[in-house]
């Protein structure tokens, strides 16, 4: 399992928020362990979004933002080696502080 610690996952759909620091010198690292992620999460089922921008400001600043179908995709999704690869890569300047969140739908 990863070292990064979450909040109670929500058992329906969800969307995610973080935002990710890479160490001074690391950000090259952090980004090659990301865009594995991302090609992971094409072939996972219950992952509906996946995005994941490095900011133009701060290039040791990453923003992630994802949606999954619930609870049992994201645990999957954590389990997996690549995730677990990512989160004890020492590429992190900090621990992260995901947010899970539901979007709003329209009325």
């Amino acid at each position: 399992m990863s070292s990064i610690e979450f909040p109670p996952i929500p058992e329906d759909q969800f969307e995610l928020y973080a935002d990710l620091y890479a160490k001074e010198g690391r950000a090259e690292d952090l980004e090659r362990h990301l865009r594995i992620l991302i090609r992971l999460t094409k072939s996972e089922p219950g992952t509906l979004e996946y995005a994941i921008a490095r900011d133009d400001q701060n290039p040791n600043h990453y923003h992630v933002f994802e949606r999954y179908t619930g609870r049992e995709a994201f645990e999957k999704h954590i389990a997996s080696q690549e995730f677990v690869d990512f989160a004890n890569s020492g590429a992190l300047a900090q621990p992260p502080q995901p947010k899970f969140l539901h979007a709003l739908r329209p009325l």
